[in-house]
């Protein structure tokens, strides 16, 4: 079993990640706001307003660490295959920064809102893992996000790995960690 199912099975954050931790509000306001990707999603949003939430959202916490800063939404909302070839558009018409897809894909998976379901679109659950953890599955530059698209589309079919992908000799090579940001919270520290 790839490690992206393991992630997602009806949306529950299982993972080799920290766990969420609620905190206050960010003062200086630098965080993906999952309704802005939603909005992205339904059409609502612009590739250039994605691509200024996601921006300074993740900060770096040291060699190795690093944490995203995500304002979570309220209701649930079904991701689509669709919904991530409108992403991979976006890259490759220059509206969204590559390793953007990075910091939004952490962001599905972190979410207690977004979900799919893995079981019945492995390509789906797949390519957001790939995507939340470029170090370890494929980094983002163009050439990859090409071969995204072609995969979605199903011109390409999606390469079979064996095992979990690279192991960098057993060793940590990335973690990242969700600081949520509640909608409520965010009001109430503005005012």
């Amino acid at each position: 079993m790839r490690s992206s199912t393991i992630f997602k099975r009806r949306k529950k954050f299982v993972s080799k990640c920290v766990r969420p931790q609620h905190s206050e509000a960010c003062i200086r306001g630098f965080e993906v706001r999952e309704e802005t990707l939603k909005r992205f999603f339904q059409g609502e949003a612009t590739a250039s307003d994605l691509a200024k939430d996601v921006a300074g959202s993740a900060k770096r916490l040291g060699s190795i660490a690093s944490r995203v800063d995500i304002e979570d939404m309220e209701a649930e909302f079904c991701v689509t295959r669709p919904m991530l070839g409108a992403l991979v558009e976006a890259v490759l018409a220059g509206s969204l920064p590559p390793d953007a897809l990075g910091t939004i894909g952490f962001a599905l998976e972190a979410s207690d809102k977004f979900v799919w379901d893995g079981d019945a679109d492995d390509l789906l659950a797949n390519v957001i893992a790939d995507w939340s953890c470029p170090e370890v599955n494929y980094p983002l530059t163009l050439e990859n996000v090409a071969k995204f698209r072609a995969w979605l589309a199903g011109a390409e079919q999606y390469p079979i790995r064996l095992g979990d992908g690279a192991t960098h000799g057993g060793r940590l090579i990335s973690s990242r960690q969700k600081k949520s940001i509640e909608r409520h919270e965010k009001r109430h520290r503005s005012t």
